[in-house]
């Protein structure tokens, strides 16, 4: 769910990157380097190691343990009283410019999974990806066009800012998703958004063309899923074979029904609460921008973004707290929970979406691996996700226990991308 600033201030840029193809595997930075952090907690992407060291060599984990030998020079970070976890990886994002990217890493985010974006700047930040490693930057990895039908959601908003593809039947699944993997997109999304929360009803993809997408998808070996809001569409996309949900519904609670399917058919669900929030009230922004560790690094334009009005819509608080205790249902019965944020505030967003994670029911630690392992293991990108030797080394240090107080995360020390070190600095 998309907010309409975001939309319209990320259409707003120019598009002038170049183009190149697609790859998962990043190049190794020239400027990376060795060092070992120990007397550490650990937070591994599973599980707490309550003292370690983990040390780096070049842009890998090379060891991770309560007794890891460290070789001579190597320089050390004492992480008495502070926590190493993973680099996070936001599940749903919307990237439009190398800035976006950047700021993700400044708050700890070093993967973002794109759900709809430029095709021109996709395509550079790949090759620059395979080239250099981007250790500045988070990784981007995209859908770059989603699925819809002509006059359907989101180009109902954008007629005349972005001319993209459409699939009106099941015939044209085929060359969509052909096309897509063309131009290197990761994953395909396909949009079911009525619009009837925020507006009159718009064309939406029928079941017979959803599953004929899903179906090219996993031919082709890619994951497929879905945008929706609301339940009705949710079993349309499970039921015709999405790998995951990119939002959790607003309208209604779970039935048994759906949760029996959502487990059946073995899907993810990535819960934007923070998005969910932000078409509500901006009591989130505004809790972000007071925050001592976080509120000091956004410059004035994310306090903007942050305290914009929510759209007009249906929506209201008591919307919020079916989306949290959808999440929670749907957790609980074993479905694979992601924390993404939808917003245009890169990197900041997702320490709101946490706190709101563990509002609905989950534990901090269960918050931390919807931000890391589990984004991960859903995605398919074993390389990350996790702290355990041959990984790369992205990596966040926090001071405190994220495990027991979720709120630690936004207390960061220091970040590494590849085995180097992101540089913050306040605006």
């Amino acid at each position: 769910m998309t907010r309409h600033y975001t939309l319209m201030t990320s259409l707003a840029l120019a598009f002038t990157l170049g183009t190149t193809s697609r790859s998962a595997e990043a190049a190794h930075p020239t400027c990376s380097q060795s060092f070992a952090v120990t007397n550490v907690r650990v937070f591994d992407g599973d599980k707490v190691l309550v003292k370690a060291t983990v040390l780096v060599v070049d842009d890998e984990i090379a060891a991770v343990g309560p007794n890891v030998k460290i070789p001579q020079g190597t320089p050390t970070i004492d992480g008495a009283g502070a926590t190493l976890m993973p680099g996070m990886l936001d599940s749903h994002a919307h990237a439009w410019q190398r800035g976006d990217l950047e700021r993700a890493a400044q708050f700890g985010v070093t993967t973002e999974f794109d759900m709809w974006s430029d095709l021109g700047f996709i395509q550079a930040m790949t090759a620059e990806q395979e080239s250099t490693g981007a250790p500045d930057r988070a990784d981007v990895f995209s859908a770059i066009h989603p699925a819809t039908v002509t006059e359907g959601y989101p180009y109902n908003w954008t007629p005349d800012v972005i001319e993209s593809p459409t699939v009106d039947s099941p015939q044209g699944a085929k060359k969509f998703v052909k096309d897509r993997i063309k131009e290197g997109a990761n994953h395909l999304k396909i949009m079911l958004e009525d619009g009837t929360l925020t507006g009159p009803p718009i064309p939406v993809l029928s079941d017979a063309t959803i599953a004929a997408l899903t179906k090219e998808a996993r031919k082709r070996g890619m994951l497929s899923m879905a945008h929706i809001t609301k339940q009705a569409p949710a079993f349309s996309a499970v039921g015709n074979g999405v790998d995951g949900l990119v939002h959790v519904f607003v309208d209604e609670l779970a039935t048994a029904q759906f949760v029996k399917l959502a487990v059946a058919k073995g899907i993810f669900v990535v819960g934007t609460l923070g998005a969910e929030e932000s078409f509500i009230t901006t009591d989130g922004g505004a809790a972000i921008i007071a925050d001592p560790d976080l509120g000091p690094y956004l410059t004035e334009l994310e306090k903007e973004y942050l305290l914009f009005p929510a759209p007009p819509s249906v929506l209201t608080l008591e919307n919020l707290q079916i989306a949290q205790d959808n999440v929670l249902a749907l957790h609980d019965a074993g479905v694979p929970i992601l924390a993404g944020t939808d917003l245009a505030t890169h990197g900041v967003s997702i320490h709101r979406d946490l706190e709101l994670l563990v509002d609905a029911g989950l534990t901090p630690t269960q918050a931390l691996v919807a931000a890391t392992s589990a984004p991960a293991d859903a995605f398919g990108f074993g390389d990350r996700g996790r702290i355990a030797p041959g990984l790369r080394a992205d990596l966040v240090l926090v001071d405190g226990d994220p495990t027991t107080d979720i709120l630690a995360t936004r207390a960061i020390r220091k970040i590494w991308k590849l085995g180097v070190e992101v540089e913050r600095a306040l605006p």
